[in-house]
């Protein structure tokens, strides 16, 4: 360490000074300029005032210049004084500038690609594309680079891998998943990892990235990968179609369960009010069938699963509007939420009142980890409820409040 470096280390006032010098460098690549310290401390104000004699005192707020100081030293006892070895001997570091630091970033960053990129196969080919395009799916895989190095390299390795093995005879989505993942969930549609599949399946196919549910599912049966279309299903009734089975249940006001497959092979699903009431639980859609009230209903079930989403898209295509009731509970208020979320105006909430709520209560209390679940609701039409959920601590079912509920589906019409 050189001599003038040991001079500044053991007067502790020169911390902050040299570390403005580094800032200084890091931001113009030169030592040019001058430095501002605000609120001198009293280490400060004594070593700043023999080293440029000047009487600075505690509190005050300097500018100093830094060729100042450059003059100051060259012409001082330390004729070997270099500004770069002080900085980088005072800090223990390489002298580097920021615009440096970003070039090195950057060659790491190019390189840990290229660890990936090892060979001309389909799935290393998008990724290469999408690197040197730095297009809309490269600033995705950047920002999970920038979250977890490691964890991105698994997903990349795994997205090339399934590329590289799109089936050639038809197969489940989560055989195919689990088989070269290990995970049979790996490629769930509303999941991260698919999102990057989708990304890289698309290049392949040569079309945009499918933004819904239904156009998933169809670029997935271009290329062999199905889901598990017969148990994913929706409780139906009163709903019109181009298929004459559908319409039959609706003439003799029975319900109908349809699955994925009959939902994609449907061109068109429609109501004669362009009115589709939602459901959390099947026991409304009961009472609605023995008291013979003409309207058309879907049920979720809870949770909406992908058959949900597939009907009320087509729904929506047909210019339906969609209206929606379920339980006063945590989960019930999440799932209305999202709802809404999703479909904004094309949705509406119904029979969320105060008073709804108060003719459902129930005795079953509401834990503490279940509440924590309604601080993820932000929908104004719901605020009522989530409040008297909180202070209350007792959910409401959407049984208990039918009456309420066909009273509002009546007057609707």
């Amino acid at each position: 360490m050189h001599k003038y470096t040991e001079y500044f280390k053991s007067n502790k006032g020169f911390d902050r000074f040299i570390e403005k010098l580094y800032k200084k460098y890091q931001s113009l690549s030169k030592f040019s300029g001058t430095i501002k310290l605000n609120n001198l401390s009293l280490e400060e104000s004594i070593s700043l005032s023999r080293l440029f004699g000047i009487t600075y005192k505690e509190n005050d707020s300097i500018v100093i210049s830094i060729k100042k100081f450059i003059q100051i030293m060259n012409n001082s006892k330390y004729e070997d004084f270099d500004i770069n070895i002080l900085i980088q001997e005072y800090l223990n570091i390489k002298l580097i500038t920021n615009k440096e630091k970003q070039n090195n970033l950057k060659k790491q960053e190019d390189n840990y690609y290229k660890s990936i990129i090892n060979d001309d196969s389909l799935g290393c080919n998008w990724l290469e594309n999408t690197i040197s395009k730095k297009n809309k799916t490269y600033k995705l895989i950047h920002q999970r680079y920038n979250k977890n190095k490691v964890e991105l390299k698994k997903e990349l390795i795994n997205i090339t891998t399934l590329i590289n093995n799109l089936p050639k005879e038809k197969t489940l989505l989560s055989i195919f998943s689990s088989t070269l993942t290990g995970d049979p969930h790996y490629l769930d549609l509303d999941n991260n990892h698919s999102s990057l599949f989708f990304y890289a399946l698309s290049y392949v196919d040569k079309s945009i990235y499918p933004t819904t549910r239904e156009n998933k599912i169809k670029l997935l049966s271009k290329y062999n990968i199905e889901i598990d279309n017969l148990s994913n299903y929706v409780l139906t009734y009163n709903l019109l179609s181009d298929k004459e089975y559908i319409n039959k249940f609706s003439e003799n006001n029975e319900s109908l369960i349809l699955n994925i497959q009959n939902i994609l092979t449907t061109n068109y699903f429609d109501t004669k009010s362009k009115k589709v009431f939602i459901f959390e639980n099947p026991s409304i859609l009961t009472e609605i069938i023995i008291k013979k009230i003409n309207c058309s209903v879907i049920i979720s079930s809870g949770f909406p699963n992908i058959s949900v989403y597939l009907l009320i898209d087509k729904l929506i295509e047909t210019g339906n509007v969609l209206y929606y009731n379920g339980d006063f509970d945590p989960e019930g208020l999440l799932i209305a939420d999202k709802l809404q979320n999703k479909y904004k105006n094309k949705l509406k909430l119904f029979c969320y009142k105060k008073q709804d709520y108060e003719n459902c209560i129930s005795n079953n209390n509401i834990d503490k980890k279940r509440l924590n679940i309604l601080e993820k609701i932000y929908n104004k039409d719901l605020l009522i409820i989530k409040k008297l959920l909180i202070d209350n601590k007792l959910s409401g079912y959407q049984e208990n409040n039918k009456e309420r509920i066909i009273n509002y589906i009546n007057i609707s019409k």
